[in-house]
């Protein structure tokens, strides 16, 4: 008698290694972005989380849906403000280069290139938001 657990089975590729760490780092940035409440980088700040979640979404659509939320605990000790952009830009880079790590695979081609494209995005906008806390 044989016995089958109803387990569904994510394929191999949609799990790809390199999209679960920049999912993680993504989600780093994300949190650190919104932590930063210094005032005038407001509308900025959405649009570097807008370009975040669209990658991340790009993701999980290919992955597995992802439904575990995160909660973000900022460090002790912060002095400067605009530590969570530094952090967040530090994260974004690390997610980066695990994307162009990534392999796409047939049933989600070009997922690559959209993701680094949002990544890119949301790393040009906090680019942005540091030289102008910086003039």
């Amino acid at each position: 008698m044989a016995v089958f657990f109803g387990i569904a089975a994510t394929p191999a590729q949609a799990q790809e290694p390199h999209y679960v760490r920049a999912l993680t780092d993504l989600r780093t940035a994300r949190d650190y972005i919104m932590f930063d409440h210094r005032p005038g980088f407001q509308g900025q700040r959405d649009l570097a989380v807008e370009a975040i979640n669209k990658a991340m979404e790009e993701i999980k659509h290919a992955a597995w849906g992802d439904d575990r939320s995160t909660r973000f605990v900022p460090p002790g000790g912060m002095v400067d403000a605009g530590f969570p952009m530094h952090e967040a830009l530090k994260a974004l880079q690390i997610a980066h280069h695990n994307s162009e790590d990534a392999v796409d695979s047939p049933q989600f081609p070009e997922l690559k290139h959209r993701v680094i494209g949002h990544i890119e995005q949301a790393e040009t906008i906090v680019h942005n938001i540091e030289n102008a806390e910086h003039h």
